[in-house]
């Protein structure tokens, strides 16, 4: 029987449990209880043709820093689901003591980011998975059966990208995830097994201070019921900061020890083996000397004969650090936190004094002046240090996959249970009652964030508000700009901490064919009013979010959708809205922008299959024809090339003057549209020219059908802006056909020489306009 297990994935660390009668956290393969959250990537070459890169996971990657700093990749979980432009991710980029390589995505937007290393790109997705299946792999080795489930933990303050990005992580290690758990809950429900009875109700803030990030949770926990009250934090902001700033002091206390002006600068200059060595080195010793000044009052970091001076001379680096130097280094990080911690008492409406416990968890908690922090704030007897800081998030997660699964091990004999039973049918022990009295009877989870959409004209329009409960489902209806619009863009992001961060943007392409056929069969009236969309926005208990929508006036049509988040379909959604934006800058001509808009409507359907759904992998056959397709777009839309304008006159030819045309000629009329058209769906540039010159070329050769549509176009705009005049173009029109039947060509030859002055006079004057290419909604 396959088993699921609760798995905390950190930033620094990551471990996992599993619920039997009690809570167990599963040791890996080295026997810690704790993986390192490191993996090193080495190349290897197999029989000297091929480069495979080999990954290193855990304690013994972390072993590879000093060696190959460029390709051991620490605290990735900083990454999922950023920006390359992110202000956070770009200190890490300038910051000369980060060793690997962050880059923007080759086939992706500024709103992704990867890590190159031998020249080969890899998304911190595929780093997460690897220590993900290392975690899966050891599990399935202790419990020797397979692990096909997990609860996985994520920070309270993650946002959709990147909760779809840890998705996507357990995807790709093989992991079905069961829920999306934020840490602070996870922590909670650790410490609210043991606490907290049936009829007992209690406010607890916690506080998770972990090795890369900052979370907060207000949660009330009553019968085994644990109600989010509200979320905050700061994702840039754990144990790897306070690391950095005792590396500073250290080595700020060195160069005034040598009187060294540029201390960063002469590492720089060190034999690169030496100052990864060096860098690998300074990072442990600091580490280690964080924990002892949690336990004593000063800690020594000593790091002899590894760098030498402009002269060559060794220089050690032997330096003491005091609490309370270390206290005021971290003063201004402490100082955040309580004002975090007051800014989401403000967002709930809570006081201190509502608070009735504060727990603490994550390793960076222990930090005495932090501790003193939260007591100075909510007062010594309600501050409790969680007894397992550092294993509380995995065994809340285990906890609560236990509690998800679909069998489990009954608590009074161990035989197999379903999770519907009340009683064992084995030993008849209280399976409900447990549950209740014991376990997790139900997590009633709240938002993380503002969502937001930003609409045609610019505004914000608030979707879901922050703190909501969740899961929840929110439907507003918004208007279409144009009444025969194909396009629909609307961008949809979150607040965080004050600013806007994309969760993606939404595409919808409508059937030009659906559209025609509904204003055909309505009134005038109808016909020049917008459709109206109705945009269903749902964020599930994992705060991962689907958007959907539909037309109120067209119910059954389909909408294709999706969310994109950086990825190499949003690359190309950009590469179509920047083409569209500049035709629309340019003021082009109505079928120009007839033209692209249909293109574009096609182009949309494939940009949505660009992805694998599940793994998020490219599909490069896909990827390949919608770039194709948006390159010809752009250049047959320069060119002026209109091939769909085209195959409408050919196919009002058809449907209007057949009589012109032999049967012959007919058959080979439908052949050469047939062929335009598979060629605007699959064709390259070139065979998309080739048959529009085919095409127009055998139209050449019948003049007088030229001339039948130009009279007939100047009948139809005479309809719309001089109805007096449209008479007579039609009269003109069933003259020739007359004509033409008895084979008249005295009055074929009169009538073209009377009305092709005026037909083309009204199309010069009427027929070229300018048009928008429209795709936004308005409320």
């Amino acid at each position: 029987m396959s088993k699921s297990i609760g798995i905390d994935l950190g930033t620094t660390n990551s471990a996992s449990g599993i619920k039997k009668v009690h809570v167990e956290i599963i040791p890996n393969s080295e026997g810690d209880t704790i993986t390192p959250s490191c993996v090193c990537i080495k190349n290897n070459k197999i029989r000297g043709l091929l480069n495979r890169p080999k990954f290193v996971v855990g304690k013994h990657a972390l072993e590879w820093i000093k060696q190959e700093p460029a390709g051991t990749i620490t605290a990735v979980k900083r990454l999922m689901g950023r920006s390359i432009t992110n202000p956070e991710v770009q200190k890490l980029i300038n910051d000369p003591r980060h060793a690997f390589i962050i880059a923007g995505q080759s086939k992706g937007t500024d709103n992704s980011l990867v890590i190159r290393i031998s020249d080969r790109e890899y998304s911190p997705e595929e780093i997460s998975s690897k220590i993900l299946e290392k975690i899966r792999k050891d599990a399935e080795k202790n419990l020797g059966d397979k692990v096909e489930y997990a609860v996985i933990t994520v920070p309270a303050y993650f946002n959709d990208k990147q909760k779809h990005a840890t998705r996507t992580a357990a995807a790709l290690a093989g992991i079905k995830v069961q829920r999306l758990l934020s840490e602070p809950t996870a922590a909670a429900i650790s410490f609210g097994v043991d606490q907290v009875n049936e009829d007992d109700a209690k406010t607890i803030l916690v506080f998770d201070f972990g090795g890369g990030t900052f979370d907060l949770s207000v949660l009330t926990i009553s019968g085994g019921q644990f109600i989010e009250q509200g979320k905050g934090g700061n994702m840039w902001l754990g144990g790897e900061d306070i690391d950095r700033k005792l590396e500073e002091y250290v080595l700020q206390e060195t160069a005034r020890e040598y009187e060294i002006d540029d201390i960063a600068g002469m590492i720089a200059e060190q034999d690169s083996g030496v100052r990864n060595r060096f860098l690998g080195e300074l990072k442990a010793a600091v580490e280690q000397a964080k924990i002892k000044l949690s336990d004593g009052p000063e800690a020594y970091i000593e790091l002899l004969g590894l760098l030498k001076d402009a002269d060559g001379d060794l220089l050690d680096v032997d330096v003491t650090v005091t609490r309370e130097a270390f206290e005021e280094l971290i003063r201004p990080a402490v100082q955040n936190t309580q004002t975090l911690v007051q800014k989401l008492l403000d967002d709930i409406y809570f006081s201190p004094d509502l608070i009735d416990n504060v727990l603490l968890v994550g390793g960076s908690s222990k930090i005495p002046c932090i501790v003193k922090a939260m007591e100075d704030m909510f007062g010594k007897e309600k501050v409790m240090l969680h007894d397992r800081p550092m294993l509380a998030v995995a065994e809340g997660a285990a906890i609560l996959s236990h509690r998800l699964a679909d069998n489990y091990e009954c608590m009074g004999c161990g035989g197999i249970v379903g999770q519907s039973d009340v009683l064992c049918s084995h030993c008849g022990f209280d399976l409900e009652k447990h549950t209740i009295d014991q376990g997790v009877f139900n997590i009633v989870h709240a938002a993380a964030h503002d969502y937001y959409v930003t609409l045609d004209n610019g505004e914000r329009y608030l979707f879901v508000e922050k703190n909501t409960p969740l899961p929840c489902e929110q439907e507003e209806v918004f208007r279409l700009v144009d009444a025969y619009q194909q396009l629909i863009h609307m961008k949809f992001f979150n607040i965080v901490n004050d600013a806007e961060e994309s969760i993606g943007d939404f595409w919808l392409s409508i059937d030009a064919d659906a559209i025609q056929e509904y204003r055909s069969n309505s009134d005038q009236k109808e016909s020049d009013t917008p459709f109206s969309i109705s945009v269903n926005l749902k964020i599930d208990e994992n705060n991962i979010v689907a958007v959907s929508g539909v037309l109120t006036q067209l119910p059954d049509v389909s909408l294709s959708k999706t969310l994109s988040r950086g990825k190499a379909d949003e690359k190309l959604f950009m590469e179509l809205e920047t083409m569209i934006d500049q035709a629309n800058a340019d003021e082009s001509d109505n079928y120009a922008v007839e033209e692209l808009t249909l293109r574009s409507a096609d182009i949309v359907k494939d940009l949505h299959k660009v992805l694998h759904e599940t793994t998020g992998e490219v599909i490069e056959t896909v990827y390949t024809l919608a770039k194709m397709k948006i390159d010809k777009a752009k250049q047959l839309f320069e060119e002026n090339i209109l091939c769909y304008s085209m195959i409408f006159y050919a196919e009002s030819v058809l449907e209007d003057f057949p009589w012109v045309l032999t049967d012959k000629e007919r058959s080979a009329l439908v052949k050469k549209i047939e062929v335009l058209q598979a060629m605007n769906r699959t064709g390259t540039y070139e065979q998309n020219v080739d048959a529009f010159d085919d095409l127009d070329q055998f139209l050449e050769t019948f003049p007088l059908i030229n001339m039948l549509m130009d009279i007939s176009k100047a009948g139809e705009l005479c309809d719309i802006h001089d109805p007096k005049k449209a008479a007579s173009f039609y009269n003109a029109i069933a003259t020739l056909m007359k004509a033409v039947g008895n084979t008249n060509i005295e009055m074929v030859s009169k009538t073209i020489d009377k009305i092709m002055p005026e037909a083309l006079d009204v199309i010069s004057k009427y027929d070229s306009t300018v048009g928008i290419v429209q795709k936004g909604v308005v409320r």
